[in-house]
């Protein structure tokens, strides 16, 4: 069966604008996400390791948040419980408060009690773990740099349902041969399980020939949420009208969705130099 890989969440927040980098307090986080498959009524128990890299004492601050993704890919973040799937309120954890000397490392805990009546699907939380500097004044009129790291956290309750479909297709020529046609396709996971969705994209001609490829970035669609995912094909290629096929995959063996959408290029496309290609082909906002 293929691995339904889950992006792990990993964020920074700054809290403020950036000061010297004695005021910055950072701490490192171990695995940055996890699965779990539970039960109603089950409890998993499970640990991550809190490390500070730097020299510099740091008072750690934990706490439960929600999140959700928007279609462009910008993560929002909610207090905990606000989401119908959210798992925040299964979730207890220690210490909430701690201090970590320069280059400690320590443990937190956490129980997930997964309630009786939990709805099948994906359920999600996060921990966010914030370094702030221990020897900040209450209070001084300066600003701090705080930045925040997180544990995401997924419980899938069976049964667990898989699907996707994609809601349509553009392409859009560019403006001058050496940029890339660029290609954004609508997708929603109508299933209940959270899962990242994979693909490819062909460019055929008239006559059904495959003249072009490129790659889709793995990208995380939760359950009901709908995403755009972006991608560039760049030349060379000829003018004319061309097909473009969007393959996409959430994981399945035998299933995939596809798609498709026309485009005309009024003039040839040329092979850009080098330092333009090599940005990314697609950008997903995935945290």
């Amino acid at each position: 069966m293929r691995k339904r890989a889950i992006v792990p969440l990993l964020t920074a927040l700054a809290a403020c604008i950036a000061l010297p980098a004695r005021a910055q307090t950072a701490v490192a986080i171990d695995p940055p996400a996890a699965i779990y498959a539970a039960r109603p009524g089950e409890e998993k128990s499970a640990s991550i390791l809190i490390a500070n890299p730097g020299a510099e004492p740091a008072r750690v601050r934990v706490s439960l948040g929600d999140w959700m993704y928007q279609p462009d890919g910008q993560p929002v973040y909610l207090d905990p419980g606000s989401l119908p799937e959210s798992a925040s309120p299964w979730i207890t954890f220690s210490p909430a408060e701690f201090m970590l000397a320069g280059h400690e490392k320590k443990i937190v805990r956490y129980t997930i009690k997964v309630p009786e009546d939990a709805a099948a699907g994906t359920h999600w939380s996060v921990l966010f773990l914030q370094g702030e500097d221990p020897n900040a004044q209450p209070g001084a009129n300066i600003a701090t740099f705080k930045i925040r790291v997180a544990h995401t956290i997924y419980v899938n309750v069976p049964p667990i349902e898989w699907d996707g479909q994609i809601l349509g297709i553009v392409a859009v020529p560019p403006d001058e041969p050496d940029q890339p046609i660029a290609i954004g396709i609508q997708y929603a996971n109508t299933g209940n399980g959270a899962y990242a969705v994979t693909g490819r994209l062909e460019v055929r001609d008239a006559g059904g020939n495959v003249v072009g490829e490129a790659e889709i970035d793995r990208t995380v669609v939760l359950p009901g949420a709908t995403r755009v995912l972006r991608a560039n094909f760049f030349g060379p290629i000829k003018k004319g009208d061309y097909v473009i096929l969007a393959v996409l995959n959430y994981g399945s063996e035998t299933v995939d969705v596809a798609g498709q959408t026309v485009v005309s290029l009024p003039f040839d496309l040329v092979k850009p130099a080098p330092a333009a290609q090599s940005e990314p082909e697609s950008q997903q906002g995935s945290p």
